[in-house]
């Protein structure tokens, strides 16, 4: 029997005494704590509300409780005492009221059941009609998809915007149209949010307050018949780069009203280097398209045509992409379309990257040669040069560029009339002017080079308009502005 008691382990006694030396053993700040209130520095005791004396006492004399929350439940006061027989605070155990507790509690659980019983009564059956006039060729749950087009610095991108319901959901781009293919960007998937933006104008406001159309009409009319004793000379009209025929035919109509009056275009993101490149080396504005399925070396300087701002980014990225695949045999080429046929056995191209900020579209290229923004054009001249422009030429940061510029006009030389140059949005005008030139030295034009007539309605110089615009308004030569929404969206999301 002794045996057994022992391999059971301890008394219930013997386990409490070891609970207890363990808990001070785990905790004993709290016994030095309890120490170092009851005295002082000076040595004098000083005693509050708690029984400091009677705590201490219970801690040397070992009848403490093992474990406590408060100084109050280790003192064991009168006043704890009879909180804990009380449960809640004063005076919550006090009802005056006749109702009991319990009966309180029945009567509101009631109130609840019945309160319930009110929605499980069955409503009287009534057709539900969707629509009252149900919109033609319409049928619910059925999506619809319209072709349409949206603009980005003036040139429209083919999309098709699927709607459910009258309401557009996805946008993708159009496969049946040749620039797109199928293919769109970051900025057409998102152009759907701005239909469903909160802070998208919904009606008209005039100093805070909503007005009506007939409203606005009134107060714009004696603006206008002021306008036109003067021949419109005080009107402006500043809008985005307009590629759009019918608005501007509609513009031109208002200043042939109005001879005096001066419209201005302008967009954050300008290709105002483009134009003033082609200005330079056409003497007029045109518009570069490239084809890059027939391109065997491409030589970009500073040139990010893989970019979505690039305008036709999703037609050269699939051209591009075409000539990037290792098979040679071109049956095994997924790249077939309606508008592009598998494409002959032709090698891999070459693409030579020269740029001043890593992009994607330098992250693909086969020789990539990091420069400082201003060399760029330095870079230019020496290819210019090697490929029989009078550019000027120079000499290279280092003999690792020297080799790869030496390279590169070696294959550009070896392919003319199958290579291309292209020139960066943001390079200054003459980088432009030098590839307009590289490409005609290289008998590129008609070949992978296209020139055409401007996309905008109006080619200027943005920045330069801007300018005037500022000017005239300083020395009060505005009276009435007409600015677009497009515009004005533009500058509450820059401020």
């Amino acid at each position: 029997m002794e045996s057994q008691v022992n391999r059971e382990g301890p008394s219930q006694p013997e386990r409490r005494e070891q609970e207890r030396v363990s808990a001070e053993a785990v905790c004993p700040t709290k016994k030095e704590l309890l120490y170092q209130i009851s005295g002082t520095a000076s040595g004098k005791k000083q005693l509050t509300r708690y029984d400091f004396e009677a705590a201490l006492a219970a801690l040397d004399s070992g009848d403490a409780p093992e474990y406590w929350r408060s100084l109050e439940e280790l003192a064991g006061t009168k006043e704890f005492q009879e909180q804990l027989h009380r449960e809640f605070p004063k005076g919550a155990s006090e009802w005056l009221d006749p109702v009991s507790r319990r009966g309180f509690l029945k009567l509101m659980g009631a109130s609840v059941a019945l309160a319930g019983l009110t929605g499980c009564i069955r409503q009287p059956l009534e057709p539900i009609v969707p629509y009252v006039r149900q919109p033609e060729n319409q049928v619910l749950g059925k999506p619809m998809f319209y072709a349409t087009a949206m603009t980005l610095s003036g040139y429209g991108r083919p999309l098709l915007v699927r709607s459910n319901e009258g309401r557009p959901s996805k946008i993708e781009g159009n496969p049946e149209h040749p620039v797109s293919m199928g293919g769109s960007d970051i900025f057409s998937q998102a152009s759907v949010l701005d239909l469903y933006d909160p802070d998208r104008l919904q009606t008209m406001i005039y100093e805070g307050e909503i007005r009506t159309w007939p409203s606005f009409l009134g107060g714009v009319r004696g603006q206008i018949a002021a306008q036109q004793a003067v021949q419109g000379a005080g009107l402006r009209i500043l809008t985005e780069t307009v590629a759009s025929p019918t608005l501007a035919a509609q513009i031109r109509g208002v200043l042939q009203r109005f001879p005096g009056a001066k419209w201005y275009q302008w967009d954050p993101v300008n290709r105002d280097n483009v134009r003033a490149g082609a200005q330079m080396a056409f003497g007029q504005f045109v518009h570069t398209q490239y084809r890059l399925t027939d391109a065997d070396v491409i030589v970009s300087l500073d040139a990010n045509f893989l970019s979505p701002e690039f305008p036709g980014f999703t037609k050269y990225a699939r051209e591009f992409s075409s000539r990037r695949r290792p098979e040679t045999n071109p049956a095994a080429r997924p790249f077939t379309t309606a508008n592009y046929t598998a494409l002959p056995d032709r090698p891999i191209n070459r693409f030579y990257s020269i740029e001043s900020t890593p992009t994607n579209t330098g992250a693909k290229a086969d020789h990539h040669i990091p420069v400082r923004f201003s060399d760029v054009e330095k870079y230019a001249r020496i290819l210019a040069s090697a490929v029989g422009v009078n550019a000027g030429g120079g000499n290279a940061n280092s003999d690792l560029d020297g080799k790869v510029l030496a390279a590169a006009v070696k294959d550009l030389q070896a392919h003319r009339g199958t290579s291309v140059v292209i020139a960066g949005e943001q390079q200054p005008p003459i980088v432009h002017a030098l590839a307009h030139a590289m490409n005609e030295a290289l008998g590129n034009v008609g070949k992978t080079v296209f020139y055409t007539e401007p996309v905008e309605a109006n080619p200027t110089d943005q920045m330069a308009g801007l300018k005037e615009l500022v000017s005239d308004m300083w020395v009060g030569k505005v009276d009435m502005i007409v600015i677009t929404a497009l515009i004005l969206s533009t500058m509450r999301r820059s401020t």
